[in-house]
């Protein structure tokens, strides 16, 4: 039986007898496909347009890469997409060095990132990996108008804003379709006294499938009066496995009433 290199090298053939114009690489290749995962002839294929001078290749072949677990051959990758001038390589060095924890060269990418909405939470993590608060609050103050999850990191790790400023930032994200605001901002709208506008945001977060906010609506609901539905939707979250609702369960039980948000 052959092995799953030398099957990828008779696809790499067949394809390439194809574009010689011969159709038994048709046949050939279609019997390959039989035998290899569709990673591997993925894989197959962008080598074959990398090696025909198709450098956009180099970007996709990275992101493959990178999807297989293979993180060191994708920055190899990445690396020959910034060098062809491709403008989304940068944020590709940038984010896969963060997930390493490779923090400085992290952000050396990612400040070469441009105005990628998802640099400045990674970019902000990076910094305050190397110690540089100062930076990292920087760039989620300037970044929290166009990302969305850095106005989110700038608003729970810093006090900058004040209650009402920290509302309308997150508002302005989840009118234009932001829904991993939610949470927050609902947490806000109960700092603010608002119950009944923190409850419709949990329901509306619930919704999204957000995963903490089956717990948070069944505390609101409870601890605002509602404790049928309240307790119900804690039961629910508790046999998903949220291990916080199965303690306030054990508090309601208690009459316990005082308890915290995740």
């Amino acid at each position: 039986m052959k092995s799953t290199e030398a099957e990828s090298v008779d696809f790499q053939s067949s394809v390439e007898m194809i574009q010689s114009g011969d159709p038994d690489g048709l046949f050939n290749a279609a019997n390959d496909l039989r035998q290899i995962s569709k990673s591997e002839a993925v894989e197959v294929l962008y080598q074959l347009a990398i090696a025909h001078g198709v450098n956009e290749a180099y970007l996709n072949y990275g992101t493959l890469l990178h999807d297989m677990n293979r993180s060191k051959e994708a920055l190899v990758q990445f690396k020959k997409a910034h060098a062809a001038g491709d403008p989304n390589a940068a944020f590709a060095l940038g984010e896969v060095n963060w997930e390493m924890g490779r923090h400085t060269e992290a952000i050396k990418w990612l400040q070469l990132a441009g105005s990628n909405p998802f640099v400045p939470l990674r970019l902000a993590s990076s910094y305050r990996a190397t110690g540089d608060e100062l930076s990292a609050v920087k760039v989620l103050r300037e970044g929290s108008e166009n990302s969305a999850e850095a106005a989110v990191e700038y608003i729970i790790t810093t006090n900058e804003l004040d209650l009402d400023s920290a509302i309308n930032l997150l508002e302005k994200h989840l009118q234009n379709g932001e829904v991993d605001v939610l949470v927050v901002l609902a947490d806000l709208y109960s700092k603010a006294g608002n119950t009944a506008k923190e409850i419709e945001l949990l329901r509306r977060s619930v919704e999204a499938g957000e995963p903490n906010a089956l717990h948070n609506l069944g505390l609101a609901l409870w601890q605002s009066g509602n404790t049928r539905e309240g307790k119900s939707l804690l039961k629910k979250a508790a046999q998903k496995g949220d291990k916080l609702s199965s303690k306030v369960l054990h508090e309601i039980r208690g009459k316990q009433r005082h308890v915290q948000l995740k």
